[in-house]
């Protein structure tokens, strides 16, 4: 009898602490996910291969979605990196969907979140996208540029 009221009272603990280990893996945009210099690495390869269509100032027009601003906030939060990430590396760039390597991708991903003011931090972001789904897309302390 004792066995079973330790199982009945132990499995919701245990459920409970898996939930709290699980909130504490996860993390958010605003906690510094990616280092300054993996941004300007992707600023440099955003110049050579996104401006033509996303524009120098990253306020695309038409069928082109912003990288920045009110409607790529709304578009992306409560979403995570994992998403972000995924889209960008299956059909970017438009001339040759796929072409970027991992950390291509994760540079580009740095360099938009810089742009949206989030912070930078002092660890890279991950290029494994198991690693990325923790990572949620929140709206930003400050507002974008």
């Amino acid at each position: 009898m004792k066995v079973k009221t330790a199982f009945i009272v132990g499995l919701p603990f245990c459920a409970l602490l898996s939930m709290v280990l699980f909130a504490q893996s996860a993390s958010s945009t605003r906690d510094g996910v990616y280092t300054a210099d993996q941004a300007e690495q992707g600023h440099v390869l955003y110049t050579k291969q996104c401006a033509l269509c996303h524009d120098a100032a990253q306020q695309s027009a038409g069928q082109i979605p912003p990288l920045t601003g009110d409607t790529f906030l709304q578009n992306w939060n409560g979403q995570t990196v994992a998403d972000l990430y995924g889209k960008i590396q299956t059909t970017m760039p438009s001339t040759h969907p796929g072409s970027l390597k991992p950390d291509e991708v994760a540079q580009l991903v740095a360099y938009i979140l810089s742009l949206n003011n989030y912070p930078a931090g002092k660890t890279p972001l991950p290029t494994k996208p198991e690693s990325l789904q923790t990572i949620h897309i929140e709206m930003p302390l400050s507002g974008a540029q």
